[in-house]
This record gives C-alpha cells, sequence and structure tokens, in this order.
C-alpha cells in the first residue's frame, strides 16, 4: 500500500505569516530569515510560485501598493479559506524526518588520515553554532522584553527555548569531539591547532 502523500510545508508556512500580517514576498523572505530561521527556512523560489499557487487556489489574496517615486509592490493576505486550511494543517501530525547528517557521516567512515581535516571542521561549525546560539537568546530575550511584536509569543519562545537547548547540545558535542581528536593528534605525535585557531 502506497503512503499517502502530504503536501509540501512551504504553502502553510507563508500562510501563517500572513496569518499575522499582509506582507510581500519579499516581506516573508525577510521574516522567515530572522523570525523562523533558527528552525525554519524558505527560499525566493520556494516562495514566489508558492505564492501563486495559494492566490489560484483562493487561500491568499493579492493586491498592489503603490508607493510614492518607488514601484508598486504585491502585498498578499490571507482569506478566511486560507486560515480554514492553515488550521486544518496544524491538526495534521508532523512528519517524522530521516536523519541525514552528512558530517557525522564523514566522522564516521573517516580514519585517523581524515583526523586534521576533521578537526578543521569541527573547530568551523563550534564557531557558526555558538554565533546562533547567541542569536537565538538574544531573540528570546528581546521577546522577553517586550522589545518584539509577535501574536503568539508563548509559542514563539517555545521554539527559541527548544533551539536554544540543541545548540547548546551541538556546542558541547563539538568541543568533546575536538577534544577527541587533539588527543588522537598527541598520541601521534603530530601537533593540530587549537580550538578557535584558523588552519
Amino acid at each position: 500500500m502506497q503512503p499517502v502523500r502530504r503536501p509540501p510545508t512551504t504553502p502553510f508556512a507563508i500562510l501563517g505569516l500572513l496569518k499575522a500580517a499582509p506582507r510581500s514576498g519579499y516581506d516573508i523572505r525577510q521574516e522567515t530569515a530572522s523570525g523562523l530561521g533558527h528552525f525554519w527556512s524558505e527560499s525566493y523560489g520556494q516562495i514566489y510560485p508558492a505564492l501563486r499557487a495559494l492566490a489560484a487556489k483562493g487561500l491568499v489574496r493579492r493586491r498592489s501598493e503603490r508607493r510614492t517615486g518607488r514601484r508598486a509592490r504585491i502585498v498578499y493576505s490571507i482569506t478566511s479559506k486560507g486560515r480554514e486550511a492553515l488550521r486544518r494543517w496544524t491538526l495534521v501530525p508532523p512528519r517524522s524526518a530521516p536523519p541525514r547528517n552528512e558530517l557525522l557521516l564523514k566522522l564516521y567512515f573517516g580514519g585517523q588520515e581524515s583526523a586534521t581535516a576533521h578537526a578543521a571542521w569541527l573547530r568551523r561549525l563550534t564557531n557558526e553554532e555558538t554565533d546562533r546560539l547567541n542569536r537565538v537568546r538574544r531573540l528570546r530575550q528581546q521577546l522577553v522584553l517586550g522589545q518584539i511584536d509577535h501574536p503568539n509569543p508563548r509559542l514563539w519562545m517555545i521554539t527559541l527555548e527548544h533551539e536554544e537547548r540543541m545548540a547548546e547540545a551541538r556546542v558541547t558535542w563539538f568541543r568533546k569531539t575536538l577534544g577527541y581528536y587533539a588527543m588522537v593528534a598527541n598520541s601521534r605525535g603530530t601537533a593540530t591547532p587549537s580550538e578557535g585557531e584558523e588552519t
């Protein structure tokens, strides 16, 4: 028996953003990069086709917004039909994403000859994940202080807390794994750059 094919998530991410406020395609992209960016991402190549499909189904409406001295922009707003589609989608259990982690795959198949390259990746990822953790913490603090307007601040706080804990765990794991690679390097009598040092 073939599994039931489920619709893509992008249209519903867009409907969720439009439920909060009318937005242009550019606005949607900016919001996914900032508000949703710690756990969800969308590209221009996904957003605009999805907006056209949503409009064709009557789930969103579009209007042209004139601006003095600038080109008019297209703004989208959710319809009552779109709100109902979004409501139904939020009640469907989320898909279980199969784990696919290229870093772990390469570490698994790597040997001592790969240790220097792997340690360099881990140092870079440690720095990137630490930056990400700091961004999530700043967002959470701004939300606590009421510096960010959001229709469901408590629910957004839940997503931020999840990402903060996950980022903390990843940073801890990166550092622990770097310690292992340093131990391997020392046992072979080869020097590896310390954490944070450029290679």
